[in-house]
């Protein structure tokens, strides 16, 4: 995460103080009789570098040898799914399933959500579009492609 906004907060550095397509003279310039704006916001983005900087090098430094643990939520609802074989059981007892989703040919196996749903619902959420999904990783369990 920290090497993610060290890249970010370069990038923004360097957005902010490049000139305009590498032109040596200004791309505006001032109006007779019109007064320059001396607002901040040509400083905004210097400030949030910085600051994206400081977060960066601040604290510990956790990408050294531990692998941060990513939640995996995956769509698993069985309305999403066809071509549905059950093939075995996990060990906490939620059974297996291979599948395909609506919109690929691919093949994947692992849970639906409603059986999650009733055994552990706290590896459940329901998304914007109101199908569940499952916290693979509260399960202990990972959903796999299958290769043809």
């Amino acid at each position: 995460m920290k090497k993610l906004i060290s890249s970010v907060a370069a990038l923004a550095l360097v957005a902010g103080t490049a000139s305009a397509g590498g032109l040596e003279e200004p791309v505006v310039q001032a109006v007779e009789g019109v007064e320059e704006d001396r607002s901040s916001a040509g400083w905004i983005i210097p400030l949030v570098a910085i600051g994206l900087v400081a977060l960066a090098i601040s604290g510990d430094d956790d990408d050294d040898d531990e692998e941060e643990e990513v939640e995996e939520i995956l769509d698993s609802d069985i309305r999403l799914k066809h071509n549905i074989e059950r093939v075995g059981t996990a060990d906490n007892g939620l059974p297996l399933y291979r599948w395909q989703y609506f919109w690929s040919s691919k093949t994947y196996e692992g849970v639906m959500a409603q059986d999650v749903l009733a055994a552990f619902p706290e590896a459940v959420v329901r998304r914007w579009h109101g199908f569940f999904a499952v916290n693979y990783s509260k399960l202990g369990l990972r959903m796999v492609e299958i290769e043809a």
